[in-house]
C-alpha cells in the first residue's frame, strides 16, 4: 500500500484520538465542577437550613417551657408533633449533606466514611453489611479517596435499587503498588456494562490512574476497583 493510501487512515486515527482526548478533558472538568457544586450546596444546607431548623427548635422549646401546664392534651400533642418533625427534618438535612459531601471523608478518611455510609444505608434498606476496611491511613490523595467513595456510593445505590440483595460486602486491601476495593452482593445479576450501570465510575477511576470492572458471579455480583498509591499520600 502506498503512503498516499495510508494517509487518510492516519488522519482519521489522529482525529479520533484528538476527539477522545477532548471528551476526556470535558468529562474531567464536569466531574470537578459537579463536586465543587455539591460541596457548595452541602455547605449552604448545613449552614443556612441547619441554622433555621435549630432556631425553630429553640423557639418551640421556649414555647413549651413558657406555656407549661396551661396546654390542653390536644395542644400538647401538636407541640410535641412539631418538635418531632423538626428533629426528622434535621436528620434528613444531615443525610442529604453527607450524600452531597461526606464530612467524615474530609475529617477521618475513606475507611471511616465508607463504613458509616454502608452501615446507615444498608440498615435502612434491610440489607446485612460486612465491612473489611483498614484501620491505618491509606496512601491516597484526597481526590482519589473521593473518587473511590463516589464509586462505592453509586455501587451501593445500584444494589439497593435492584431490591434483590440480602448481603453486601465492601473490602479495601493493599495489592501490589496500590489498593483494591471490592464491593460484592448476593442479588440478581447486574448490568456488567459499566457505561450503563455506573456512568461516571470508569472515568473517575481512570482519572485516578486505576481500573474498574463489574462482574456477575455465580451467586451475585462484584465490582473490583484498583487504584495506585498516591505520591502525596493522604494529604
Amino acid at each position: 500500500m502506498h503512503e498516499a493510501d495510508e494517509q487518510p487512515g492516519r488522519e482519521l486515527e489522529a482525529l479520533v484520538a484528538a476527539r477522545t482526548e477532548e471528551l476526556s478533558t470535558l468529562s474531567t472538568h464536569l466531574l470537578r465542577r459537579t463536586e465543587a457544586e455539591r460541596s457548595a450546596l452541602a455547605k449552604e444546607l448545613h449552614d443556612e437550613l441547619g441554622g433555621l431548623i435549630t432556631a425553630a427548635k429553640m423557639d418551640m422549646s421556649w414555647l413549651s417551657a413558657r406555656l407549661g401546664g396551661s396546654l390542653d392534651a390536644e395542644s400538647r400533642e401538636k407541640l410535641d408533633s412539631v418538635m418531632q418533625m423538626l428533629n426528622q427534618a434535621m436528620m434528613l438535612k444531615r443525610r442529604v449533606v453527607e450524600d452531597l459531601r461526606p464530612s467524615l471523608l474530609d475529617h477521618f478518611g475513606l475507611a471511616v466514611a465508607l463504613r458509616s455510609h454502608f452501615d446507615e444505608h444498608c440498615a435502612r434498606a434491610g440489607i446485612e453489611c460486612v465491612s473489611t476496611l483498614p484501620d491505618e491511613s491509606l496512601e491516597l490523595d484526597a481526590v482519589t479517596q473521593l473518587s473511590l467513595f463516589r464509586v462505592a456510593q453509586e455501587a451501593l445505590a445500584n444494589v439497593i435499587s435492584r431490591g434483590s440483595a440480602k448481603h453486601v460486602e465492601v473490602v479495601i486491601e493493599s495489592e501490589g503498588e496500590g489498593y483494591v476495593m471490592l464491593i460484592g452482593d448476593d442479588g440478581a445479576p447486574a448490568d456488567t456494562n459499566l457505561a450503563r450501570s455506573m456512568p461516571s465510575a470508569r472515568h473517575r477511576i481512570q482519572w485516578a490512574g486505576g481500573s474498574v470492572a463489574v462482574e456477575a458471579r455465580g451467586e451475585g455480583n462484584q465490582i473490583r476497583v484498583f487504584v495506585p498509591r498516591s505520591a502525596a499520600g493522604s494529604a
